[in-house]
Parts: C-alpha cells; structure tokens; sequence
C-alpha cells in the first residue's frame, strides 16, 4: 500500500510541477503516454522536445513500478525507484 501511496504521490508531484511552471494552452491531467502525446500536441511541444521526453521517461518508470508493486523488492525494483527520483529532478530542472 505505501508503494502505491507514493507513486500517486508522485505522479500528483509532476504534474503540479509541470502545470505551475509552464504557462501553456492546455494543462497537463495525466502522465499516461497519450495524455502527454495529447498535451504535446495542444501546446505546439515536439515529440523530442525536452520536458516531453522526461515526462515519457517518468510514465515509463511509474509504470514498471506500478505492474512490479506486488513482488518482492528486487535490485531492478529499486533502481527503477532511483531512475524515477533522478527523472523527476531533472524535469524540475528542465521546467
């Protein structure tokens, strides 16, 4: 359950970082990967685009780490945990 807890945590964390510091069009509602295309797309941000790549990247991460929640906490369990702290600060650099 505090898996969980602090992946939603998470997830709220980015997305206020990303709608509070970028003044665009549309504000961001989730971080699956068509919600981000959607919210690209909408604020004229390239699919390579810097903050859209990071933001894939923390999608990606939160996803692996919500479909292993249920097993034992392996080394890639943790270094995924330690991929998504690193992502989340270099999106706060970025925004």
């Amino acid at each position: 359950m505090d898996e969980f807890v602090s992946r939603m945590a998470t997830q709220r964390r980015v997305l206020d970082m990303v709608n509070s510091r970028l003044y665009l069009n549309e504000k961001l509602f989730g971080l699956s990967s068509s919600a981000i295309d959607r919210w690209a797309v909408n604020n004229r941000l390239g699919p390579s685009s810097r903050v859209v790549s990071l933001l894939k990247n923390v999608s990606s991460e939160l996803f692996f780490m919500a479909t292993r929640s249920q097993e034992p906490v392996s080394s890639e369990y943790e270094l995924r945990r330690e991929k998504i702290i690193e992502a989340v600060t270099a999106l706060a650099d970025a925004v």
